[in-house]
């Protein structure tokens, strides 16, 4: 990702693994790329009272994390691992609240002892305790909290649920906003989730009023293409389930799914992207008018009627 603002960070827990409450000066996204677990993540209620809302993550969730929200994630199985995967911005900073690189352990014991309504030789006690680091492995003795499923509501939207039964064979595309996932609005992006049909192709497509896009494949495979503005071909390589890369301001992307299809998540730094799709149904080309291009594609009317309505006989 370099030449942009953006970063990625990618977080594996093994069995009983927990990551350390934390939270970051910007920002950013988490999606679920393989297995199951228990999240916490601390946001105010409607009196402004923060609470926390422990909820249950599987594959494909998308869970938007603004700035300062505190958040924690634990793998609660036995045999199966937990991967995650942040998208933010590329010099985020996390603020753990224990463990040795804490916040709490740069403060003084008067200021710990007295915010924590300790006494100081408790606070000593307690900073000669916090030294493990941010992801650590829990014994079987301590119970974690339960994950309640009316906690979901508007903090988690899984990407398996916006495609199933929507468009046809060929694909489907779903956008996320503040009606089904409110935390977007602070977070300040938007996204998308893009299904393709074996085999099907998603049409060359420019992404308007957006710095960038961030793709993360989350199922199947197939094989994209990124063009630059004088048509280089910046990126033609085969992707699959874990892949990740940018799509800037300056380049138009089309994919085509393999024979399983294939599943992506798009993350933009606008809430409100569009979208111009250069050919194909809806298409930019469908909308000039004869004679635009013929001239421009330097082609005979047969052609041009080609160009403008593939797949129709002529």
């Amino acid at each position: 990702m370099n030449g942009s603002d953006v970063g990625a960070s990618k977080m594996v827990l093994f069995p009983r693994g927990f990551a350390q409450p934390v939270f970051s000066n910007g920002p950013k996204m988490a999606f679920v790329l393989e297995g199951t677990g228990t999240a916490g993540i601390v946001v105010p209620n409607g009196n402004g009272v923060l609470n926390e809302r422990v909820v249950r993550i599987s594959e494909a969730d998308v869970i938007a994390v603004p700035s300062g929200v505190v958040t924690w994630w634990f793998n609660d199985n036995r045999d199966t691992h937990l991967a995650i995967v942040f998208l933010g911005q590329q010099r985020l900073v996390n603020f753990y609240l224990a463990g040795p690189r804490g916040v709490f352990k740069g403060f003084s014991a008067e200021v710990v002892s007295t915010s924590l309504q300790l006494g100081e030789a408790v606070a000593a006690l307690l900073d000669s305790q916090t030294t493990h680091g941010g992801i650590v492995k829990l014994g079987p003795e301590l119970n974690m909290p339960q994950p309640n499923i009316i906690n979901r509501d508007g903090l988690v939207f899984n990407s398996f649920t916006a495609v199933l039964g929507e468009g046809d064979s060929s694909g489907d595309a779903f956008f996320l906003n503040s009606t089904n996932l409110p935390l977007l609005n602070e977070v300040g992006w938007g996204a998308s989730i893009i299904q393709l049909g074996s085999g099907c192709i998603y049409p060359p497509t420019y992404a308007c009023a957006t710095k960038f896009q961030i793709i993360l494949v989350f199922s199947g495979s197939g094989n994209v293409e990124v063009v630059g503005p004088n048509g280089d071909s910046i990126i033609n390589a085969a992707v699959e389930k874990g892949h990740l890369f940018i799509v800037p301001d300056t380049s138009v992307l089309s994919a085509t799914a393999g024979h399983i299809g294939l599943s992506w998540l798009s993350i933009f730094n606008s809430p409100t992207p569009r979208f111009l799709t250069l050919a194909g149904r809806g298409s930019v080309l469908k909308s000039l008018s004869q004679a635009v291009v013929q001239a421009a594609f330097n082609v005979t009317p047969p052609m041009e009627r080609m160009i403008r309505f593939p797949g129709q006989s002529h």
